[in-house]
């Protein structure tokens, strides 16, 4: 499931921090973040501790969609994609990390969503500047 993080700065250490004040015990609700050059280099890849402690029945909280949240991998690309488009780096990022997702766990491109249509009339993440078919199309 891919988002955008609504914010033009951030990592994944301050969406923890965020996550955490939001009362979500095990914080960070994205297994993955790829960075903007704001708090991480632009493209890097951070692993989350939900994604490293998940064979200890810690689900995602990313979705707003229990079946997500289960089974579903959360990536979070920091930026506002309503106003703006993601970095160079940060789509090849994400198309690297998908694919070695994909092949890993056996995930069809079909299977990768927007958050926008896991959960439906809810939000337009990860923004209506993400180009979503030209990325998909590139898996």
């Amino acid at each position: 499931v891919i988002h955008h993080s609504a914010t033009t700065v951030g990592g994944a250490e301050s969406f923890n921090a965020g996550h955490k004040k939001r009362g979500w015990k095990n914080g960070l609700g994205y297994h993955f973040v790829i960075g903007n050059g704001s708090s991480t280099p632009d493209g890097e890849v951070e692993v989350g501790g939900r994604w490293v402690r998940q064979n200890q029945g810690i689900d995602g909280a990313h979705a707003g969609n229990k079946k997500y949240n289960q089974f579903g991998i959360g990536i979070c690309l920091v930026g506002n994609y309503n106003n703006g488009r993601p970095t160079p780096r940060q789509l090849v990022a994400l198309r690297r990390l998908c694919r070695a997702l994909m092949e890993k766990h056996g995930i069809s491109r079909n299977n990768v969503f927007p958050h926008s249509e896991v959960r439906r009339g809810h939000t337009d993440c990860p923004g209506k500047r993400f180009p979503l078919a030209a990325f998909k199309s590139s898996l």
